[in-house]
């Protein structure tokens, strides 16, 4: 759980409990991959595949992420629970789920070319799970093509999936030529004419007024995308054209279902082409059907589908022009519907009529009739009236009544009169036998039973005002007695005769009992509609519940305190199902609180009571409880122990949710208990248990905003426990500097302060800054006063909260002024922020920061990446003197691989060699880019002493890279032979004028002869002589090199003297 997400614990509560064992609740890949890791095939992967798609209905979120991952395990091999499960999580992501139109495009672009692939499988079953998809999918794709120019790979498979599926749907040849591929096929087809025909309004310039935005249509396709409109339209006028000619020439009811099904859908969605297609419905007759000698049960399905659309569409109002042709057409449809009936009849009489006489029926059956008689056994009754019973509710009708009908043929005529007349017997006598139903059927009448024979009762609630006099009937016959005079006297009723206190405990007592054991009953009455309102009174407590009010006053108001066992019956009444009786416990303690106010002495009958039952109840109140909140709520007042009681709870980490959420209720809702239950959120705010102390964060700083009024109580506490991190004995110094010092916060749970405790202390003021930025001022003010320890373990806890906010405009004004101390903290801040991409705002506070303050190397090393060129040049001294450190070698290492982001590799090293004031730190970077490899080639070093020769001024330790160059790389030697050495030596160089450099180049000439042989010629003699004086192992060398040169004598003579050359020679 993240302490800066925002995320509402409320509906933690709401979501049912649908985990299983071994899964997480609301994580459906943890269900996924628990489901994987179960034996493959097996009916509890089945089970498990089934929960995580449950869990993903849920949460569709993940699918994204998720799908592309699972189409690789899919594409390839035969049908498998993985392959399927997969293609329903495609459909649920690109169809049913509530994910947001760029999110399931992109789903569907990913899983195009796969799915593709699926559709030539020679799986029926995959097949048919696929063309689904791609009717859903079509109009996304469409849209994406209408209205850009994707890459030609998505418009190829777009298009080579069209065409695949039109074929299946079109073509009765295709392959496969399943039925059921077919019907999906046609779906698909709907979802192209859709496509490739213009919507409601004949003016395109109207289009996007006069449509639903999601109607994806022909208007929609714009200039330079990957659609040719009027290729879209002349599709589209062709299938709508071989849809109305399958309907008329298909003969297979399977595949007439699915087309009669899509003119609906066409016909209200576009209104252009409703007038042909109403048209051709009207005109439609099932001879295709006839013709191929379907069964007549096959027709009249179909029949009755065309005659559902027909009434459908005469039903919706846009249509009334088309009501006459509507219903004339139904008109025939029924006609004919009759004629095929009774046509029907009568072949069956005349199949029956055309056997074989003197044959046995049996005989004239088909071979397959044979076969399903020869599976129900037909046994002949004894004709009593009522024969053997068979259970024909799986058998179709038709059957049926064939069986019947063959049945009766092979019974003789003589038997069945006997059944017929044991059958009117048996329901004239009322036998056990009887079959009422046949009554009719045989001729009879209902029975209805004697009027003499039973008494007629009467319905109070039926009669008429008149028909009083009914009641009064048996009293006519007595003679009438002479009317006398009515007077009314005085009349006191006595009074009762008083009852002994056994006696009266016993009647309350069972009283109670009773209301107690038939009042439960009440609770599953309907409540009473209360649609019209009245200026009555409305109750409190409803009608089907006044039992609980009686209940509760006979329990607190008859011998008040005294009564402690009755009191303590009801509360374990209420304990031992809280969840269905919190209501009567409510308003028994709501009446307890009452009487106790009206007594003349205190009471705690009211305290106690809610206590015992709380106490009861908590330890085994389930983590998703909503009943304990709405109790709460409820009650007439809060005590202090009820908030000690919700503290405890809390504590429990399997159940605290339900106690933190009861503790913020009250704070909201209840004011004069709000500070207590306040201050016990923000105790546990400091928890040492973490998950104790992120939940009460969340339940509080997430619910209460900048606004509310518990927000400044909030913030006094959060900084309060934040500033206990600052030692006790540099106040006097701060409160000098004019430092307002908030006043500290003793909490039970905080105790001394130490690194491992700083987490604790802080977490709270950091989810406050998330919501109110303003308090990052004191995090920066305090972060000087603290010792390096605590330091480091504030930044770490910061870091999160960082990345959080990102650089929001209040950060960054912080960071362009932070207080004196503070560099680290403000150094590693930098770098968290960097860690996401170049931000432009960050990069003018890094420059700023640079330019006005003397910020340390490490600094500068964390933010050269957010650097350009020219600040890189003028900030590589600061990174390079981090050598110093021997530590800090990666870290410069890194700060050099930042830098080639920005610049080459060449310049890094020109750089580096302009850098004079710390000679051994810039040897030591030198010596890092060369360990650098793969970035320092040997092309790039020969690039970069070229552009350093040629530089007014020689670096001091230029001779020693070159030496380094040519250590590493022995193939650049002719390259520094023949193109550095003679920079180097040139006039305007003169670098015998620079003794280390000099030195460095007598050592480089002697490390490469004979190579540098032709350089050394080239300069003066005096210096030629000094290198050779120096270098004496080069004067045999180059003697032989002069040698071989014409007229090389007098060069010699010079050099080396004649005396040399002519032993020489």
């Amino acid at each position: 759980m993240s302490l800066y997400a925002e995320d509402d614990l409320g509906g933690y509560l709401a979501q049912e409990d649908t985990s299983s064992v071994g899964t997480t609740p609301g994580d459906p890949l943890h269900a996924l991959t628990t489901a994987l890791a179960l034996p493959s095939e097996s009916p509890a992967q089945q089970d498990g595949l089934f929960e995580a798609a449950k869990k993903f209905e849920g949460n569709p979120g993940k699918l994204p992420e998720l799908v592309p991952q699972l189409l690789g395990l899919i594409s390839d091999g035969g049908d498998s629970m993985l392959r399927f499960w997969t293609l329903d999580m495609i459909a649920l992501a690109v169809g049913r789920s509530g994910l947001k139109l760029d999110i399931k495009l992109h789903v569907a672009q990913q899983c195009l070319e796969a799915l593709v692939k699926l559709l030539n499988s020679p799986s029926i079953s995959t097949i048919k799970a696929v063309i689904p998809i791609f009717s859903t999918i079509y109009p996304l794709m469409f849209r994406l093509l209408a209205t850009s120019r994707p890459q030609p790979e998505i418009v190829d498979l777009f298009n080579v999936s069209k065409r695949k599926i039109l074929t299946l749907a079109l073509d009765p040849t295709s392959h496969p030529g399943n039925v059921g591929i077919k019907a999906a096929a046609w779906k698909f087809l709907q979802k192209v004419v859709l496509a490739g025909t213009r919507a409601a309004g004949a003016d395109p310039r109207l289009q996007h007024r006069a449509t639903n935005p999601k109607d994806v249509n022909l208007s929609m396709i714009q200039p330079d995308c990957a659609l040719n409109p009027a290729e879209i339209e002349e599709e589209g006028s062709a299938l709508l054209t071989q849809l109305v000619t399958h309907l008329y020439s298909l003969s297979d009811p399977a595949l007439l279902h699915p087309l009669i099904n899509t003119l609906p859908v066409l016909c209200k969605s576009r209104p252009m082409i409703a007038d042909a297609l109403i048209s051709s419905m009207t005109l439609w007759t099932p001879s295709a059907l006839g013709a191929a000698g379907r069964q007549p049960m096959e027709i009249r399905a179909v029949e009755k589908t065309m005659r559902i659309v027909m009434s459908h569409l005469l039903r919706h109002p846009p249509f009334a022009n088309f009501s006459a042709r509507l219903n004339e057409a139904l008109v025939r449809q029924k006609q004919r519907m009759e004629s095929a009936f009774v046509v029907e009849a009568s072949t069956r009489k005349e199949r029956r009529k055309a056997k074989a006489p003197g044959k046995h029926a049996m005989e004239a059956e088909s071979s397959e009739q044979a076969q399903k008689r020869a599976r129900l056994e037909v046994q002949t009754g004894s004709g009593i009236g009522k024969g053997p019973e068979v259970d024909i509710s799986d058998i179709p009708v038709d059957k049926v009544i064939d069986a019947v009908m063959e049945g009766l043929d092979i019974v003789p005529i003589e038997l069945l009169n006997v059944a017929f007349d044991n059958a009117r017997r048996a329901i004239t006598e009322g036998s056990i036998n009887a079959i009422p139903v046949l009554a009719s059927a045989l001729g009879l009448s209902k029975m209805e039973p004697k009027e003499e024979d039973f008494d007629e009762v009467l319905n109070p609630l039926d009669m008429d005002l008149d028909d009083d006099d009914l009641l009064l009937e048996g009293l006519d016959e007595q003679p009438e007695e002479e009317d006398q005079q009515l007077t009314f006297t005085s009349f006191t009723l006595p009074q009762p005769e008083p009852l002994e206190l056994d006696d009266k405990l016993y009647v309350l007592s069972t009283a109670l009992q009773r209301i107690w054991t038939t009042g439960a009953d009440l609770s599953t009455l309907p409540d009473p509609k209360e649609d019209v309102e009245t200026d009555a009174l409305k109750m409190a407590v409803k009608p089907k519940e006044m039992w609980m009010l009686l209940l509760a006053r006979l329990a607190t108001r008859v011998h008040g305190d005294v009564d402690k066992e009755r009191r303590k019956a009801v509360a374990d009444y209420v304990v031992e199902d809280f969840v269905n009786r919190s209501k009567f416990a409510s308003i028994w303690l709501n009446e307890e609180w009452y009487t106790s106010k009206l007594s003349p002495s205190p009471s705690s009958a009211y305290t106690d009571n809610l206590l015992s039952i709380l106490n009861a109840y908590l330890p085994k109140i389930d983590s998703k409880d909503k009943t304990l909140s709405a109790f709460i709520s409820d009650l007439p007042e809060i005590p202090p122990q009820l908030v000690e009681l919700l503290e405890g709870l809390c504590q429990d980490v399997d159940r605290n949710l339900v106690g933190f959420l009861a503790l913020r209720d009250i704070v909201e809702a209840r004011p004069p208990a709000r500070k207590a239950a306040l201050d016990a959120l923000l105790g546990l705010c400091t928890h040492p248990e973490r998950r104790i102390r992120v939940l009460a964060i969340i339940t509080t700083v997430r619910k209460w905003g900048p606004e509310s009024p518990m927000m400044p109580t909030l913030v006094k506490y959060a900084l309060g426990v934040l500033w206990r991190l600052r030692p006790q004995d540099d106040e006097d110094v701060r409160m000098e500097e004019g430092l307002v010092i908030p006043d500290q916060i003793e909490s039970k749970f905080l105790e001394e302060v130490t690194p491992e405790s700083v987490q604790q202390h802080v977490e709270l003021a950091f989810a406050l800054t998330k919501r109110k930025q303003e308090l990052l001022d004191t995090i920066f003010q305090l972060y000087p006063l603290l010792p390096p320890e605590i330091q480091n373990s504030l930044e770490a806890q910061l870091m999160p909260l960082i990345q959080s906010l990102g650089p929001t405009e209040k950060l960054l004004e912080i960071l362009k002024s932070f207080p004196e101390g503070a560099e680290k903290l403000v150094m590693r801040i930098i770098g968290v922020l960097s860690e996401g991409g170049s931000n432009p705002a960050l990069t003018s506070v890094i420059k700023t920061l640079l330019a006005e303050k003397e910020v340390e190397g490490k600094f500068v090393a964390s933010v050269v990446g957010d650097l350009d060129k020219a600040e890189i040049e003028h900030q590589l001294p600061r990174i390079v003197a981090l050598l110093a450190n021997p530590d800090d070698k990666d870290l410069v290492r890194t700060a050099f691989a930042s830098m080639l982001g920005k610049m080459t590799p060449a310049d890094l090293m020109v750089a580096l060699h302009q850098d004079e004031t710390q000679l051994k730190y810039t040897i030591e970077a030198i010596g890092i880019c060369f360990s650098m490899t793969t970035v320092f080639r040997s092309d790039v070093l020969a690039n970069s002493m070229s552009r350093i020769a040629d530089s007014a001024n020689l670096p001091v330790v230029f001779l020693r890279t070159i030496i380094q160059v040519v250590t590493t790389y022995k193939s650049l030697i002719p390259f520094v032979a023949n193109h550095i050495l003679p920079k180097l030596i040139s006039t305007t160089k003169k670098i015998w004028e620079t003794p280390p450099i000099w030195d460095g180049f007598i050592r480089l000439a002697k490390l490469i002869a004979p190579a540098s042989f032709g350089a050394l010629l080239q300069l003066p003699k005096e210096q030629l002589k000094e290198v050779v004086k120096k270098q004496p192992a080069l004067k045999g060398g180059l003697k032989t090199f002069l040698m071989n040169k014409p007229g090389s004598k007098a060069a010699l003579a010079e050099i080396f003297g004649e005396e040399e050359v002519v032993t020489q020679s």
